[in-house]
């Protein structure tokens, strides 16, 4: 179970206070960089916490001070990159000062998979874009403290200005804690919608059928204008809002009304944690849903399979566990077509 925001601050606290201790164990820098990886929150409680451990210290290390510094550390895009935990090897411990192997091991933590955190200039801030391959995921933390986290083949084009805080989703899937900032609305869009929040958590997706919306907490207004579309009378379809609220999930579809409905918010954030849940999905979807995830890609070569209704829970980079369950199944047959394809179809 995901602990409290609450008892996550703590935790950080506790983590600034063990590091520094003077007989702090051997395995505190291996047990603290895992505690970092296991969430992007844990990255923002630590920092905030170092943050006001500095400013006891020494009361000149303000958190704008903080920020200056790694803006002057930031690239051409204004974003700070780092490598991902698995890549980064920490250095000999001979080599470094405890304080020094502390800061880098820290840079190199926060991270899930890949992660990029971004501080940058609100005012002189060019759009940046990032993004994820097929099995991938990023998290970053914006300069307001939001975090976005991106699924697999996703892109987001991020453009801070005094006045909103506008990201575009690109392709693929990303989830949204929205830091809350009254004066500036935080807005998502795609080619058929805009999804405008104040404050929460929730889901934009650019699904093969359209713009998908679902809300984990707070509300989400989603307002929908087709482009390329007029009514019967010739005139432009007239532009469409809903309000999302946390439980539900909103469709944008070409050609339909935006239609709001219940959706299990757990099964649809699953991907988060690395899994697929299905209930009772045809086999089309399951397939399609596993291969935005991998390679090889699973094919369906028998079209009578097409509805076939799946139901598990399934490691989202782990294929095989599907395949397995397929093979038990007496009418469906699996083979290798090559090296770029699973065959699922009827043995006959």
């Amino acid at each position: 179970m995901t602990p409290r925001p609450s008892e996550i601050t703590r935790q950080a606290a506790e983590w600034v206070v063990q590091l520094r201790a003077p007989d702090a164990p051997a395995n505190c820098e291996a047990e603290f960089a895992a505690w970092l990886c296991a969430s992007p929150l844990h990255v923002r409680e630590y920092l905030a916490a170092v943050e006001v451990w500095q400013g006891l210290a020494d009361p000149s290390l303000t958190s704008d001070s903080s920020r200056d510094a790694l803006i002057n550390d930031a690239g051409t895009d204004g974003v700070i990159h780092f490598p991902s935990c698995a890549e980064t090897q920490a250095p000999p411990a001979a080599e470094l000062p405890r304080a020094r192997r502390l800061g880098k091991l820290t840079l190199a933590a926060t991270v899930l998979l890949s992660m990029t955190l971004a501080y940058f200039c609100w005012q002189n801030f060019s759009p940046i874009e990032i993004a994820t391959a097929i099995g991938e995921q990023r998290s970053a933390v914006l300069p307001d403290h939001s975090i976005v986290e991106l699924n697999t083949q996703s892109s987001v084009r991020i453009a801070y200005t005094s006045r909103e805080r506008r990201i575009e989703l690109v392709r693929g899937e990303a989830f949204f804690e929205v830091a809350k900032d009254p004066s500036r609305p935080f807005i998502v869009s795609t080619e058929l919608a805009t999804a405008r929040a104040l404050g929460t958590r929730f889901t934009v997706y650019r699904a093969p059928s359209g713009t998908r919306v679902t809300v984990a907490e707070g509300r989400v207004l989603v307002r929908y204008t087709p482009r390329a579309e007029t009514s019967a009378a010739g005139r432009p379809s007239p532009i469409e809002t809903v309000e999302v609220v946390p439980g539900t999930q909103a469709d944008a579809t070409p050609g339909r009304p935006v239609e709001v409905r219940p959706v299990d918010v757990d099964r649809s954030l699953a991907w988060r944690n690395r899994r697929l849940i299905f209930a009772g999905e045809t086999l089309a979807n399951v397939v399609r849903e596993f291969n935005r995830y991998n390679l090889p890609r699973l094919q369906i070569v028998d079209s009578r399979l097409l509805d076939q209704r799946i139901s598990g829970v399934f490691g989202a980079n782990d294929p095989q566990s599907l395949l397995d369950f397929l093979s038990k199944v007496d009418h469906i047959n699996v083979s290798r077509a090559g090296p770029d394809a699973i065959r699922i179809g009827d043995p006959n």
